[in-house]
């Protein structure tokens, strides 16, 4: 919401400021009414969520691709297997408030959204209250005239004919004494204003201004919406008309000349928009001879605005490092370097596979690179023998020759531009890599893979696939354990915690003993909202939403507090280990359960725990 706020606001104000400081000129050669719907296109900038996709600093990577086996092409498949669909039989108790809510604090975020609200709100009700009290007292006496369906009254509160309404429009005249040419200019002025609609885009630029009543310029905006209205009006009027009655009709606006509530649509305006307005009413209209090239003009402002916007905002990459998106192939720096090649190949035994989850560019997913996970991946390394069989293609990168095959599972994305990106990030990080401990040389490893083997995509796995990894203890309770992905969405039975939690400083470093370290953690953690039953049938679920840098990893514990025992321990908890199940044995179903939390470092963290319906992947354990 702020960065939509801001991207908007930017946005916005970049084209009305380039359409307010080149007012004068752009109407003069396009028009009145040109400049007009040009201002409501710079308006509407400060709405539309408009920016063009812009990664900063971003290694611009060029490779060629040559097909061995193009026939093998086909379209993605995904298997969908959303996690916890099942419906709970009856409806459960009430969401537990939790003791330690104390924790839950509100964030920056949420403090700039609530202060940007009350602005609104207060700004809303400044321009209506106002609108609404002028109205009441404009249009209480009884009508006097008529044009098409609109109704015209009197008022001693009004100094210049206006507009007023929104569904029943009614036009006001001021009680003074007015001559029949000068009346059926302000009723033909007036009218024009009504079809025009003028009235509810100057709403929508009042609601633009409240929304953004933080930004000088959208009061600018507003201002000259109202100004350009005018022209319009002006423009259509005069069309046609000559020198000597252009004059007559710019005295009669000078005669009127005053001011009210912004949501009116009135004749007259302050001292300096009149003297713009006369000199454009006296000039000779020029602007429906060039509307092609106005049109144009239109959109090069747009394009500018919204492409500034885009740079501000624009997201920057981080650098590849190994806990910031960097994929590397492994080396045993107690190998030789004939030794490290034959390992990672698989030719004196089982290959090495990795598998890793990676974003939209192909980077690796870890400590310090949190983002939402595109692909889980499993690949490896193979010899060149072993892989003849295999689909295959060949990729340029850097100036080396990679020869990249896909099993049978893969296949289907061949051609997937993620999975492109993915071995263009690796190999390019492989070759620039230098250990900073261990002086061995890398590169010449990977120079050594890619001649005599095949880089190899064994699976590659949708965040609608994602599954989790099930264990059984002892107790006959059920654990598991993977990424959470925006499709983990469950139907709470019971609401433990849900939101941002400060957690403590835990070190277990020095602490070799398992039972020592969950003991320690039992005891220095802090407990997240309030115990809590596990009813048979039920699941509970801890889900990860939000680290930091500072705090990459947490640690968690599961206490049965109607035993005293630690039924379950979670160390070093991070952005790829952050969907945690625990469903109880049949010894521990109705007890009474707490969660404990703490961290590597003090930090916040942003999770949240309840239980759910039991389904079948929750206890479905292969063998």
């Amino acid at each position: 919401m702020i960065k939509w706020l801001l991207m908007t606001s930017l946005t916005g104000s970049v084209a009305s400021l380039l359409f307010i400081l080149l007012r004068t000129k752009l109407a003069s050669k396009y028009g009145g009414r040109w400049y007009y719907y040009a201002s409501l296109m710079a308006l509407s900038l400060f709405i539309l969520p408009l920016h063009f996709n812009m990664s900063m600093n971003q290694p611009l990577l060029s490779f060629y691709e040559k097909q061995v086996q193009p026939d093998s092409t086909s379209a993605v498949i995904e298997m969908t297997a959303p996690i916890g669909t099942s419906m709970p039989d009856q409806t459960a108790s009430a969401s537990t408030t939790s003791e330690n809510q104390g924790f839950s604090i509100l964030s920056v975020d949420q403090w700039i959204l609530g202060i940007w609200m009350v602005g609104c709100l207060a700004m809303l009700y400044r321009y209506f209250s106002a609108y609404f009290r002028f109205k009441k007292q404009a249009i209480q006496s009884s009508p006097i005239d008529r044009i098409g369906d609109l109704k015209v009254v009197v008022s001693d509160y009004v100094h210049s004919p206006m507009l007023i309404g929104f569904f029943k429009p009614t036009i006001v005249m001021p009680n003074a004494n007015i001559n029949a040419d000068d009346y059926k200019l302000a009723l033909q002025h007036e009218w024009i204003h009504y079809k025009q609609r003028d009235a509810w885009i100057k709403l929508m630029a009042v609601l633009v201004n409240c929304l953004h009543w933080f930004n000088p310029v959208s009061y600018l905006a507003l201002a000259n919406i109202s100004e350009a209205c005018e022209y319009a009006v002006d423009e259509q009027i005069t069309k046609g008309l000559k020198t000597a009655e252009k004059k007559r009709y710019s005295e009669m606006i000078l005669h009127f000349a005053s001011s009210s509530p912004v949501l009116n649509s009135n004749l007259a305006q302050p001292n300096n928009q009149l003297y713009r307005r006369f000199s454009l009413i006296m000039k000779r209209n020029t602007g429906s001879q060039k509307t092609v090239l106005g049109i144009f003009l239109v959109v090069l402002i747009a394009t500018v605005s919204v492409f500034s916007s885009s740079v501000v905002f624009a997201e920057k990459s981080k650098p590849l490092t190994e806990d910031s998106g960097g994929i590397m192939t492994y080396y045993h720096t107690f190998e030789t370097l004939e030794e490290n090649v034959e390992l990672a190949l698989g030719t004196k035994s089982m290959h090495i596979s990795e598998h890793l989850y990676i974003d939209a560019e192909g980077r690796k997913i870890g400590y310090f690179n949190r983002t939402e996970p595109y692909y889980k991946i499993k690949k490896y390394w193979k010899d060149k023998e072993s892989a003849a069989n295999m689909i295959n293609k060949t990729m340029s990168i850097e100036g080396h020759t990679v020869t990249v095959a896909f099993s049978e599972h893969a296949k289907d994305y061949i051609d997937d531009k993620v999975i492109k990106q993915m071995i263009v990030n690796q190999i390019t990080f492989d070759l620039d890599y230098q250990d900073p401990k261990y002086k061995y040389d890398h590169q010449a490893f990977i120079k050594e893979l890619m001649k005599r083997g095949v880089y190899v995509i064994e699976e590659v796995i949708t965040p609608k696939q994602f599954t989790y990894r099930l264990y059984q203890k002892t107790s006959g309770a059920i654990v598991g354990h993977k990424m959470y992905t925006s499709y983990d969405k469950k139907i709470k039975i019971t609401d433990i915690f849900n939101g941002k939690a400060k957690l403590p400083k835990t070190n277990l470093n020095d602490i070799g003993e398992i039972n020592q370290a969950e003991e320690t953690l039992a005891k220095q953690g802090v407990q997240l909202g309030a115990a809590f039953v596990i009813k048979n049938g039920e699941t509970l679920a801890i889900d990860i939403k939000e680290l930091t840098d500072k705090m990459p990893t947490i640690n968690l514990v599961i206490i049965d507090e109607t035993t005293g025992k630690i039924v379950e321990a979670i160390f070093n908890a991070s952005s790829t280990f952050s969907s945690h199940i625990y469903t109880p044995g049949k010894n521990e179903v109705n007890h009474s359960f707490k969660v404990v939390a703490s961290g590597d470092e003090q930090d916040h963290a942003v999770l949240e725990i309840y239980t759910y319906k039991t389904g079948k992947e929750e206890v479905s354990i292969t063998k």
